[in-house]
């Protein structure tokens, strides 16, 4: 089976990720896989293999790109004991270890002689070191409607804090369930795919770490109308298909962030009064087959391309 929406079918199949044409894991993973993140811890069943045979495997998922260049699974077992890392010494681990540094830069040069550099961070639910390269990793257009510069782009690809003018911060973070920490709980991203601008909105987003962990509950301006584009984005998709599930998650997704705004009495009445929930006035979860009757949304096919 071919790579569909990015994911690498054959590979989910043969970890049992998928059975019988359906996935075995909770749609939120799922859906962190198909958005490029990690899943939280899974529970993998029955492996078998040449010579080898697990009954259970808790593990993280993720999507990386193979050798071949096409998407592949990647398995991150669970750990009873932090691992080692051929890069890291006893002070810098114990550093990552102890959540004292988000996470250490380290540079190698490789078999060509060029100078790489690798990003390396813990996952304290794996008990084990994560690194990337930065090199691979695709940096946002804008976040909360403001466009990165060229040097903002950089310092987030290397895993360091963004700051932006409005006082939200943001860091790439692999470990992270959404792949991001902020002193914000929501973000909407806006990302280039296939030559078009596409929205992202991420709630939850875990917290920065270290002194800059405070959260900013406060809504930005950019934010506010970011959120907008997203709504706009998730109804064009709606009234295509109205039975677009991943375009319906969002616009529920998004209903809820606009009950909080909505909501939150540090906000003028005039901007509460514009994001009342009456506001979204298309098609939502409730006006389709699937909202009436949520257990199908899951399974029924496996047609999962996302049309962001």
């Amino acid at each position: 089976m071919k790579s569909q929406n990015g994911l690498p079918m054959k590979d989910l199949e043969i970890f049992g990720v998928i059975k019988n044409g359906k996935f075995t894991i909770p749609e939120k993973e799922v859906n962190a896989l198909k958005n490029g993140g990690m899943t939280d811890i899974v529970e993998l069943t029955d492996l078998k293999g040449k010579d080898i045979y697990i009954d259970k495997l808790p593990a993280r998922l993720s999507i990386v790109r193979g050798e071949d260049g096409n998407p592949a699974l990647r398995i991150d077992p669970v750990y009873m004991e932090p691992n080692r890392h051929p890069s890291l010494n006893d002070s810098e681990r114990n550093q990552l270890v102890r959540k004292e540094l988000a996470n250490i830069k380290k540079s190698y040069v490789d078999k060509e002689g060029n100078i790489q550099t690798d990003i390396i961070e813990y996952d304290q639910r794996t008990k084990q070191f994560l690194s990337y390269n930065p090199r691979d990793i695709k940096a946002p257009q804008s976040v909360n409607g403001q466009e990165l510069d060229p040097h903002q782009k950089k310092t987030y690809k290397e895993g360091e804090t963004v700051l932006l003018a409005d006082g939200t911060a943001f860091q790439l973070s692999p470990s992270a369930p959404k792949g991001l920490r902020s002193n914000k709980s929501g973000l909407v991203l806006s990302v280039l795919i296939d030559g078009g601008l596409s929205y992202l909105l991420i709630t939850g987003v875990q917290k920065l770490l270290g002194k800059e962990s405070q959260e900013n509950k406060a809504y930005s301006e950019g934010y506010l109308q970011a959120i907008k584009e997203v709504q706009k984005q998730a109804e064009r998709r709606i009234s295509r298909n109205p039975n677009d599930r991943d375009a319906i998650r969002d616009l529920n997704n998004i209903k809820e962030e606009y009950s909080k705004i909505s909501a939150d009495s540090s906000l003028p009445k005039a901007i509460r009064d514009e994001f009342d929930i009456n506001v979204i006035k298309r098609l939502n979860s409730i006006d389709t087959e699937e909202g009436k009757n949520p257990r199908k949304r899951f399974g029924q096919e496996n047609g999962f391309d996302r049309d962001l």
